[in-house]
C-alpha cells in the first residue's frame, strides 16, 4: 500500500505545480495588459488626417487619403464600372520601434457593375494575365500578384444582382 500513497502524492505534486504555473501565467498577461493599457496613447490630427499611436514599444502613425487612382499603382479599372461611394481609401502607417522605421501603404476601392460575373473576370484574366487567377468556394474569383515589395489583388463576386470588384495594393508607399 504505501506505493499507492507515494503515486498519489507525486501525482498531487505535479498538478499543484501545474496549478501555480497557470496562475503566474495569467497574473503576467494580465500585468502587462495593465502595463500596456497605461503606456498606449493616441492622438488623432484631425486637419492631417494623421492618427498616431505611441507604446512602450514603438510609434505607429497612421495616415488616411481619399484620393486614390486605382490605374496609378498597376489596378485597371473594369470600362463602365461605378465607384461605391466612400470606397477609394488610401492609408500610409509608418512605424518606429527605436533604431527600426518601416513604412507602407495600403490603397483599396470598390466598384460595381450590372455587367456579369464570368464578363468581369475574363476582362481581368486578359488584362492582367500574368496574375494568379483562383475561384472562390462561395463563388467569386480573385486575382493576385506579388512582387517587388507589395501585393496587388482584384476581388471579384455577385452581390444584390451586381458584380463587385473589389482592388487593393499593399506595399511600399512607392509602389502604392
Amino acid at each position: 500500500m504505501p506505493h499507492k500513497r507515494s503515486r498519489g502524492g507525486v501525482l498531487a505534486g505535479i498538478m499543484l505545480t501545474i496549478l501555480i504555473l497557470a496562475v503566474l501565467a495569467v497574473a503576467a498577461v494580465v500585468s502587462t495588459a495593465l502595463y500596456f493599457a497605461h503606456h498606449v496613447r493616441v492622438t488623432e490630427r484631425t486637419a492631417r488626417g494623421e492618427t498616431t499611436v505611441e507604446t512602450p514599444l514603438g510609434t505607429l502613425r497612421v495616415r488616411e487619403s481619399s484620393h486614390f487612382d486605382p490605374k496609378r499603382v498597376g489596378l485597371p479599372v473594369y470600362p463602365g464600372a461605378v465607384r461605391e461611394e466612400d470606397s477609394h481609401k488610401l492609408a500610409s502607417l509608418h512605424f518606429d520601434f527605436g533604431e527600426r522605421h518601416k513604412e507602407f501603404a495600403f490603397v483599396a476601392a470598390e466598384y460595381r457593375t450590372s455587367d456579369s460575373l464570368d464578363k468581369v473576370a475574363e476582362f481581368y484574366r486578359a488584362e492582367l494575365p500574368h496574375w494568379m487567377f483562383s475561384e472562390k468556394k462561395r463563388g467569386g474569383f480573385q486575382l493576385e500578384l506579388t512582387e517587388g515589395g507589395y501585393k496587388k489583388i482584384v476581388f471579384i463576386h455577385e452581390e444584390d444582382g451586381e458584380t463587385r470588384i473589389g482592388l487593393a495594393s499593399v506595399g511600399e508607399p512607392a509602389s502604392n
